[in-house]
């Protein structure tokens, strides 16, 4: 259970900074400061697009390890980086906001320092997870992170309401001047103890080994994924769950503004209601979904009913998205919270499936490789999301293209379809054939072939 608290704890770290650029930055940015949604989600979305370095600091961290540990300080070292990226950041959109273009290149400038840094962390954390827990308790511990990340964000949120109700600038740089601390404080009790103190000769035999290793990983790792059909069809679900999820991150509190006219403080309420029944439903489905199936542990299941579960829970939140639209269609706030309550638990059934799913759909000897391909896919899929909410915000409303109420309902359904996507390329995902075609001669070699 110590373990799982601790890799739960860097989730609620990493969440901090999430939650604080998808609830308070982006609104504050397009609302308060008038910047169009497009740059600042662009700006957003930027960082998730440093997946493909995870690879690279897997290399760097097995070559170099710190004081006797290959991923403890690497993963403190991306924490305190990327946390000290958010005390500017008030101070780049009041640049911005007076066309400094300095500002919008330090304000880009930070946000890839920030996504180098959530690679490296990324990467490390994965890391941890494959060295120190076991094979039939890593989805358990997956489970638990991620369900701690979702839940943890209904606090940050009411932490971000407390302290920044209305908007100022003062309250805002307090906020963000703050994140380092919190951040930090969370990062060194997540991994105090956790990662064994190798031998000067275990480091010696480590960085021969790296050296002996292909040059390019992020060319090995992709070499994996392009030759392996499975793989591929699950990196497009891994894809498209972030992307059917996370699509609304962007324009949750936006919409509450320019539709609702409520204030910075009160649209923290959305994030509140989606991420509290994301956790209920990843709990509800933890305790009863193996019961279901005749188990007492949903996340040992097989990925086959593990599959079950997450089109189920996808097919209902792909009704639930339809049902927001309609909410915001007809201005109804009450309509509105039931529909994202509603949501909030599917996705949260669909979610534990998921995220349980990655765990799974792994190589035995090398799941870290694995489990950075499901990273990637989720970091494409995030970027993705932020990008395209941008671009539909500019679209149906900066445009005028539709009225605030019409535009919103498009884009929630659109967001519907992004989910019934994701449904549909589930569908073929199985551990066996994975693994099937990862240890066939095509995958060993393609020029086989040829032969």
């Amino acid at each position: 259970m110590k373990v799982k608290l601790q890799f739960a704890l860097s989730k609620f770290a990493i969440a901090w900074m999430f939650a604080l650029v998808t609830i308070n930055f982006n609104r504050v940015g397009v609302v308060e400061f008038g910047i169009p949604a497009i740059l600042i989600a662009t700006m957003i979305g930027l960082y998730p697009f440093f997946g493909p370095f995870q690879p690279v600091f897997g290399r760097l961290t097995e070559r170099f390890p710190l004081f006797g540990y290959r991923r403890s300080p690497y993963l403190l070292l991306g924490m305190l980086i990327g946390s000290l990226c958010f005390p500017p950041l008030p101070s780049v959109l009041v640049g911005i906001q007076n066309g400094s273009i300095l500002a919008l290149i330090a304000g880009f400038l930070l946000f890839f320092i920030f996504g180098t840094m959530i690679a490296l962390m990324a990467n490390t954390y994965l890391d941890l997870i494959s060295e120190c827990t076991k094979e039939d308790e890593r989805s358990g511990v997956f489970a638990v992170a991620w369900t701690g990340q979702t839940l943890i964000i209904v606090v940050w949120a009411g932490i971000f309401r407390l302290l920044m109700p209305t908007y100022s600038f003062e309250s805002m740089q307090m906020l963000y001047t703050l994140t380092p601390f919190v951040v930090m404080t969370l990062a060194v009790l997540s991994v105090l103890n956790l990662e064994r103190r190798l031998e000067a000769h275990e480091i010696k035999q480590l960085r021969a080994k790296a050296i002996s290793l292909p040059k390019n990983p992020v060319q090995e790792s992709l070499q994996l994924l392009t030759r392996n059909p499975t793989a591929q069809g699950f990196f497009l679900f891994v894809a498209l769950c972030f992307m059917g999820i996370f699509t609304q991150d962007m324009l949750q509190e936006i919409m509450g503004a320019e539709v609702f006219k409520m204030s910075v403080g009160e649209t923290t309420i959305f994030q509140q209601i989606f991420n509290g029944t994301v956790a209920i439903g990843m709990a509800l489905t933890a305790i009863f979904g193996g019961k279901y199936f005749g188990m007492t542990n949903t996340a040992a299941l097989p990925l086959s009913q593990k599959k079950q579960i997450a089109t189920v829970g996808g097919l209902m939140a792909t009704l639930s998205f339809l049902g927001i639209a309609f909410a915001i269609y007809i201005e109804s706030l009450a309509w509105l919270y039931a529909a994202m309550s509603f949501n909030g638990l599917t996705i949260g059934v669909f979610t534990f499936a998921a995220v349980t799913m990655m765990s799974d759909m792994t190589v035995e000897g090398e799941t870290g490789k694995y489990l950075g391909i499901w990273s990637l896919a989720q970091a494409i899929g995030l970027g993705a999301s932020f990008i395209v909410s941008g671009i539909l915000h500019g679209l149906f409303i900066q445009s005028s293209m539709l009225d605030i109420g019409s535009g919103y309902a498009a884009i929630f359904s659109i967001e519907a379809a992004f989910m019934l996507w994701c449904v549909w390329s589930l569908r073929p995902a199985s551990v066996e054939s994975l693994r099937q075609h990862a240890t066939s001669p095509l995958a060993i070699n393609p020029k086989l072939t040829a032969k």
